[in-house]
This record gives C-alpha cells, sequence and structure tokens, in this order.
C-alpha cells in the first residue's frame, strides 16, 4: 500500500470504524450476558447451553480487546512507521475465523430449534453441512491470509466471496427454516399466535442484521480489496451472532409468560372457533369450562414447541 495521506484515511478510517461498532456491540452483548446470568431460567438450561454462552462471553471479550489493540498497533505502536500498512498483523488476518468460531456455535444451536420444530433430521443435517462449510471456509480464510502483504490481500477475493456467500446463505435457510414451521405451528388462539408472531419477527430481525453485515463485507472487500472499508463490518459482524443468541435465550421468559392463563370470558364463549375440542356428549354449560381448559392446555403445548426459537 502507497502510504498516501488518503490511503491511510481510507484504510484506518475503516479500522477505527470497526473498533468503534465493535466496542458498542461488546456493551450490548454484556448487559444480555448479565441479564442472562441473573435469570432464574438459566438453571433449568442443559450444561451443554451454559457451555455455550460462556464460549460467546469469552469470545466476545477477546475479539473485543484484539480490535482495540488492532488501533493501537497502527495508530500509537506504529505512528511513525509507513512501512507497517503494507503488514497484515494477527488481529487482521484472524477476523474471519474469529467471527467463524462465534457464528457456527450459534448456527448450530439455531439448526437444533429447526430440528425441534420440523422433526425433520434431514433438514436439520443439511443446515449443519452448511454451518460446516461456512466455518471451514473462514478458517481458510484466515490461514491463507497469514503472511501476504497488504496489497495482495486482493488474492483471497474469491475464497472471502465464498465464506461470506456461504454465510449469507446459511444465515437465510435458518431463518426461512424457522418461519415456515413456525407458520405450521399456529392454533387459531390469540396468545398462541401473536407469541408465534413474536418470533417469527424476532427471526427476521435477526437474519436482516446479520445478512446485512455478511453482505456489506462481500461488497467493501470485492469492490475495494486495498482500503479498510470492509472492516468497518467483518470487525463486529461474530458480535451480530452473539447478541441473536442472547436475546432469545433472555426472551423466553417473557414468552412464557403470554402463554400462561386462561383465555378471557369473551374468548372461553366463542364456541364456533372452539367447537372441534368439545365432547358431543357434554351440556353448553359443561363445554365451556372444557374449552377453557382445553385452550390453555394447548397454549402450554405451544409454549414447549416455540420459546426459545428464534
Amino acid at each position: 500500500m502507497s502510504a498516501t495521506p488518503e490511503s491511510v484515511k481510507l484504510f484506518l478510517g475503516g479500522i477505527y470504524a470497526g473498533t468503534i461498532l465493535t466496542t458498542a456491540l461488546f456493551g450490548v452483548c454484556a448487559g444480555q450476558f448479565v441479564t442472562y446470568y441473573l435469570s432464574k431460567r438459566r438453571h433449568q438450561d442443559p450444561s451443554i447451553l451454559h457451555a455455550l454462552v460462556l464460549w460467546e462471553l469469552v469470545l466476545t471479550i477477546f475479539c473485543t480487546a484484539a480490535s482495540v489493540y488492532f488501533i493501537w498497533l497502527y495508530l500509537v505502536e506504529n505512528y511513525y512507521n509507513p512501512a507497517f500498512l503494507a503488514t497484515s498483523p494477527w488481529p487482521l488476518t484472524a477476523v474471519p475465523m474469529l467471527t467463524g468460531l462465534s457464528a457456527c456455535p450459534v448456527q448450530i444451536f439455531m439448526a437444533f430449534r429447526v430440528l425441534q420444530l420440523s422433526k425433520s433430521r434431514l433438514l436439520f443435517g443439511l443446515l449443519v453441512f452448511l454451518t460446516t462449510a461456512h466455518g471451514g471456509i473462514s478458517f481458510a480464510t484466515s490461514i491463507l491470509a497469514f503472511g501476504l502483504v497488504f496489497d495482495q490481500g486482493s488474492r483471497l477475493t474469491p475464497v472471502a466471496d465464498s465464506w461470506l456467500a456461504l454465510a449469507t446463505v446459511n444465515d437465510l435457510a435458518l431463518t426461512f427454516s424457522v418461519i415456515y414451521y413456525l407458520q405450521q405451528s399456529r392454533t387459531g388462539y390469540s396468545k398462541t399466535d401473536s407469541v408465534i408472531a413474536r418470533l417469527i419477527r424476532s427471526a427476521l430481525e435477526s437474519a436482516v442484521f446479520a445478512s446485512f453485515f455478511s453482505i456489506m463485507v462481500l461488497i467493501m472487500f470485492t469492490r475495494f480489496p486495498l482500503t479498510g472499508f470492509h472492516l468497518m463490518f467483518s470487525q463486529p459482524m461474530g458480535r451480530i451472532y452473539t447478541s441473536t443468541l442472547l436475546s432469545t435465550l433472555n426472551g423466553r421468559e417473557s414468552l412464557r409468560h403470554d402463554l400462561q392463563g386462561t383465555y378471557g370470558f369473551q374468548d372461553s364463549l366463542n364456541l364456533d372457533r372452539l367447537e372441534r375440542f368439545r365432547p358431543p356428549t357434554f351440556q353448553s354449560s359443561v363445554a365451556v369450562k372444557v374449552t377453557v381448559e382445553e385452550t390453555t392446555q394447548d397454549a402450554n403445548d405451544a409454549d414447549d414447541k416455540t420459546a426459545g426459537t428464534i
């Protein structure tokens, strides 16, 4: 890289912006971690889920520290060293690998949620395959980047584009699978359907953010390979997946609260909608009571099936 003032701005500006966004998302994730560890629901989670949250916590701290060290290298230690701009220090080359280490466990978690909804081992296997391929290419991108000078970074465009494209496909496949099977889980009851609508909205929001960051890195790295523009999005990308996981776990209690209790008096008398649940030998006064009980039970069953998905 030629160390002109303009080129330095284009490169260091991207690193600086990416670090600011990474530290901001670290604050968001830190609050979500605290919320999870203070929740009563956490004690009911299996050990593997505790390990996943702990893994994301450690990785979030490490990646944030690496981002701060990244700008320290350029703006403090090598402030008067233009030749350093042509190198590729480990915080730069490790970005794809660290992103994959954060994203892949969360995507496996999401794929397991799809399995719970769909009961399809074939679909689960396909999603796990996409996740494994995504993770493998992210590692390959970092390994191939080690030792390259910055001006040679464009050589990585094909493998980096494959990593980012596959990450986007994986996110979209997970999201649309969740949405499809949540739609199939609708029962016609207002409480259950409102919770399912919240889950669908949450899945869409998570997919939009994750896909947006992947697509922006893809565009910036392909179109402007000799600038730091792609680092504005690639540095904080792993924190998007961490936030998705934690928001899913922390939202379960609210979902269960919304599904608790019975329907109101007006809903319990809506016999046209609930007629199929009434035993034919019961009188109408008894049928109202049975309908309310079964409505509540249906909500609880829907809770077990849908709460905790994304």
